[in-house]
């Protein structure tokens, strides 16, 4: 009796085809369980080191309002980062930067004017919190706040979604 016939049996049992396909699921069941991947760093594996006041300018465009009085400096606002929630901020600063469009007049001078859309405006928010400084950037919560990463900003009177612009560690 030959140990592989000659349709590739072992011991004219077992295909090694499928032997070969159940060692390759073996070993990634194995690799999949057992052998450590990347992992996103939190609060709690970065060592818990000092909270520092941070600031955050959050861009938030297109925004249908009557006005901009509803978004007062001074306000509590709650903070979700990547979708998950952080916490309060406090709002230092609201800047309108809607944009202008050129108009050319009759006399050929030429004026930046706001956009004739009346009840839209861009806006810079700038945050106030408490966060950690790590190697890969500023923590707040178990979030890395960095340019680009969405936020959401709400309040009794509105709620937001924008970007951020830039993260500021403060002097303490």
């Amino acid at each position: 009796m030959r140990l592989i016939d000659g349709q590739g049996r072992l011991l004219g049992k077992v295909s090694l085809l499928d032997l070969g396909a159940l060692a390759i699921v073996v070993a990634a069941i194995v690799a999949v369980l057992f052998l450590p991947g990347r992992q996103a760093g939190s609060v709690v594996q970065v060592g818990g080191g000092p909270t520092l006041p941070v600031e955050v300018d959050m861009i938030v465009r297109g925004i249908s309002s009557r006005s901009i009085e509803p978004f007062q400096v001074g306000q509590k606002a709650d903070l979700i980062i990547r979708n998950q929630p952080y916490g309060q901020v406090e709002v230092v600063r609201v800047e309108n930067v809607s944009r202008t469009v050129p108009v050319v007049f009759p006399d050929g001078r030429v004026e930046n004017l706001p956009d004739p859309e009346p009840y839209r405006f861009d806006l810079v928010f700038t945050l106030r919190g408490r966060g950690q400084r790590t190697e890969n950037g500023i923590v707040l919560g178990n979030n890395r706040v960095k340019v680009g990463v969405p936020l959401e900003l709400e309040t009794f009177s509105y709620n937001l979604r924008g970007t951020v612009m830039d993260v500021r560690l403060l002097q303490s």
